[in-house]
């Protein structure tokens, strides 16, 4: 796996892979309006977007806002469709393939094969372990309060910068990134992408 990513961004800029982030990026999703009305034009709004990819004339729409009460109170930017595509082909592209990888072995939210239950698994036997081992234990349950709001971006885009070397996939991460108009705070959103760059701070 190589440490850095070069040369990449244009090789992983096709149709195909942005089609195959819309009908990931649908999954389960399907009756919703604005997910519709994209079907009945997929191949056009697809092929549009890659050519705004590939020209580099893509800008981020915005978010909409709203607001959940479970578990707790939360608010929620949400973005428009063709540009979760974006998100979801950047994640699957670049994220998963480049990043993923290097995380310590108790990453565990929004990551393909672990997740919530494998979290849950593999704390019991943490705790068995130690019963067995110590026949006491501690368990800390910890969480950091308005975590994603107070992200600095720059300190995140420049430990992005030690890995992307690509100056294309810079100018995306950027337009990603800074999509929100703020400095700090990355938008709660549905798609992992911010769970991501919560791990990428973490090992950082």
């Amino acid at each position: 796996m190589p440490k850095t990513i070069r040369n990449e961004y244009y090789k992983k800029l096709t149709y195909q892979n942005l089609m195959q982030a819309h009908l990931k990026s649908r999954k389960g999703k399907s009756l919703r309006k604005e997910i519709i009305l994209f079907n009945m034009k997929q191949e056009e709004y697809i092929m549009w977007l890659y050519e705004k990819l590939k020209n580099k004339t893509y800008k981020h729409s915005g978010y909409s806002e709203f607001y959940v009460t479970e578990p707790k109170l939360r608010r929620i930017e949400k973005s428009k469709y063709i540009d979760r595509i974006v998100d979801r082909w950047y994640v699957d592209e670049f994220m998963e393939e480049y990043f993923v990888k290097s995380f310590i072995t108790n990453s565990y939210a929004c990551i393909k094969n672990k997740g919530m239950h494998k979290a849950c698994l593999d704390v019991q036997k943490a705790m068995r372990h130690c019963k067995r081992v110590w026949n006491n234990y501690y368990i800390i349950k910890m969480d950091v309060a308005k975590y994603f709001q107070n992200i600095d971006k720059q300190i995140l885009y420049n430990i992005l910068c030690r890995k992307i070397k690509d100056e294309n996939l810079l100018w995306l991460t950027r337009e990603i990134l800074y999509s929100n108009g703020e400095q700090k705070g990355l938008p709660i959103r549905k798609l992992y992408k911010s769970m991501l760059c919560k791990h990428i701070l973490k090992r950082a």
